[in-house]
């Protein structure tokens, strides 16, 4: 039998964790630019970004963020699941707010 090391095998489950982070970060950023993107433009002009990142923006942490997207959802009548919902949430702050996320 080999001998694997907890490092590696740490290693392996943080590669995992990070690509299945990425993967949803991606997953949201579909969602969002099919979903979200042409209402934020005709708010704010170009390509409605500018909504994340105006100094007055409401959301000013990850649980009104959370709640910004529910009630963005229900205004257009989607019907994501929880992990849609996350997975917008995530890409929203891993792009835009930057909510508890290290340097």
């Amino acid at each position: 039998m080999h001998k694997i090391s907890s490092g590696l095998i740490c290693s392996l489950t943080l590669l995992g964790l990070q690509t299945f982070a990425t993967a949803a970060v991606a997953d949201g950023k579909t969602l969002h630019n099919a979903n979200c993107i042409q209402c934020h433009a005709q708010m704010k002009g170009a390509d409605g970004s500018a909504i994340y990142t105006r100094t007055d923006r409401r959301v000013q942490d990850m649980p009104g963020l959370s709640k910004q997207v529910t009630r963005c959802t229900n205004s257009l009548g989607l019907a994501w699941t929880e992990q849609q919902h996350q997975d917008v949430v995530d890409y929203l702050n891993s792009s835009f707010y930057k909510f508890n996320i290290k340097p």
